[in-house]
């Protein structure tokens, strides 16, 4: 049976949509979790907040503009700007034109941003610690789980467009 029939037939059982909606609903709530350990762990931090520790953690490999941050996140683009904006004043990054792009500068980490990746280290090891602690799981757990999401991910940014 062929991927495109063998998913054709999954999407009209019942047990398999139940299911599917059961681990969507999983997802929308680990989210959640994630949101409030996070908030939890980065609490007495006077710089960082959620959203300007996930652009720290996208921008510490490399510049990128907000949009090509928003699209990696999967946010809107004002929301990313909105903490681009927090983080320039807050010291954290600086703006770099842009060779490829007049309008769009490049968002790149200041000295005083850079010393921060340090402390969301920690703040990722405390929050994986958290998820982890007393739960049986594997490398290969993390992996195919990973996979699976990421190859679920990209499916559907492929398939969006053919609704309507």
């Amino acid at each position: 049976m062929s991927p495109v029939t063998k998913n054709e037939t999954l999407s009209k059982s019942i047990e398999f949509l139940a299911d599917f909606q059961l681990l969507f609903g999983n997802i929308i709530r680990i989210n959640g979790a994630f949101l409030e350990v996070a908030e939890k762990i980065c609490s007495d931090d006077d710089l960082i907040t959620v959203p300007i520790w996930r652009v720290i953690a996208v921008i510490r490999v490399g510049p990128m503009t907000v949009s090509d941050i928003a699209k990696y996140l999967g946010l809107k683009r004002q929301s990313v700007q909105s903490t681009v904006n927090q983080m320039k004043k807050r010291g954290l990054i600086n703006l770099k034109k842009n060779p490829n792009h007049k309008t769009s500068p490049l968002v790149i980490l200041s000295n005083k941003g850079n010393d921060k990746v340090d402390d969301i280290f920690i703040y990722q090891k405390k929050l994986t610690e958290v998820f982890i602690k007393g739960v049986d799981i594997t490398m290969k757990d993390v992996v195919s789980s990973r996979e699976f999401l990421r190859a679920l991910r990209e499916n559907s940014e492929k398939n969006i467009s053919k609704l309507n």
